[in-house]
């Protein structure tokens, strides 16, 4: 029976696109949850606070975060992927869907890494900013120290939604390799004199 890796490339793709809408990260700081975000609210900039920080949503409700420009990128590289698949020939379909399956993992992966690092760079400049005059028994060293001790506890943990984007993505790219590699298969029984020995792979 010939089975189209192509469209479980595609499934794959389909799936991954269904992450963003799932929990995709957790951020906690010592431990304790103060914030947590689907992908599509990263792209949106709509993060919801969690823990002791949920009872101040209401009132910074007008004060929204930034939104995630390198997960909106992630999304697109993704949609744009799946797309062009279902208007080419198979084995351009197939390099479309592997190439943008790996930037899709990459550039989501660099995403959720970025935002632990900005997320510390803030923590730390405002938490210099607030011991700048208030704590007279610390030197600036000192006070440099706890800031850094500060936003080092702070973490991002990947939740379903990630794991469900890259892996939807992973899927993708293994069954466009398939498709090459079939396709290359292909031909060589070709050229051999032996004649394709299943139904044609180049189109759709």
């Amino acid at each position: 029976m010939f089975i189209d890796f192509n469209q479980i490339a595609r499934i794959g793709k389909m799936v991954a696109l269904l992450g963003f809408f799932l929990p995709w990260v957790t951020v906690s700081c010592s431990n304790t949850e103060i914030l947590n975000a689907t992908g599509w609210q990263l792209m949106t900039g709509d993060p919801q606070p969690a823990g002791p920080l949920a009872g101040m949503a209401e009132q910074n409700r007008t004060e929204d975060a930034d939104p995630s420009y390198v997960i909106i990128a992630a999304f697109g590289v993704i949609l744009i992927g799946l797309v062009c698949s279902a208007f080419t020939r198979a084995r351009t379909a197939a390099i479309t869907m592997l190439v943008t399956s790996v930037l899709g993992i990459g550039i989501s992966y660099y995403g959720v890494e970025n935002m632990c690092t900005e997320l510390r760079r803030e923590i730390s400049e405002t938490q210099n900013e607030e011991s700048g005059d208030a704590a007279p028994f610390f030197s600036r060293e000192q006070q440099s120290q706890l800031s850094r001790a500060v936003s080092s506890s702070v973490t991002v943990r990947e939740e379903e939604g990630y794991v469900v984007t890259h892996g939807g993505l992973l899927l993708a790219a293994i069954f466009s390799l398939l498709t090459l590699f079939r396709i290359r298969a292909s031909k060589v029984d070709a050229s051999s004199g032996g004649g394709p020995t299943q139904p044609s792979t180049d189109s759709g």
